[in-house]
């Protein structure tokens, strides 16, 4: 593919988007059951660990294999 062609395809896929934006922007976002969410300050936790695992907590990156 020609990089005009390429930049064609792009800008067809960005207006597609804008079109689809558009169209979903008057509808009421999704709501949610009482009870089934807080949306409060103590909602996000920390990261989940596997307690059979006895290490210093959840490894990143490289440093899970040592």
């Amino acid at each position: 593919m020609t990089k005009a062609k390429a930049r064609q395809r792009a800008k067809a896929k960005a207006a597609q988007k804008v079109k689809k934006r558009n169209e979903n922007a008057d509808r009421p976002g999704p709501t949610t059951k009482a009870g089934q969410f807080d949306p409060g300050a103590n909602s996000i936790k920390g990261p989940h660990t596997n307690a059979n695992i006895k290490s210093a907590g959840a490894r990143r990156g490289a440093a899970r294999s040592r």
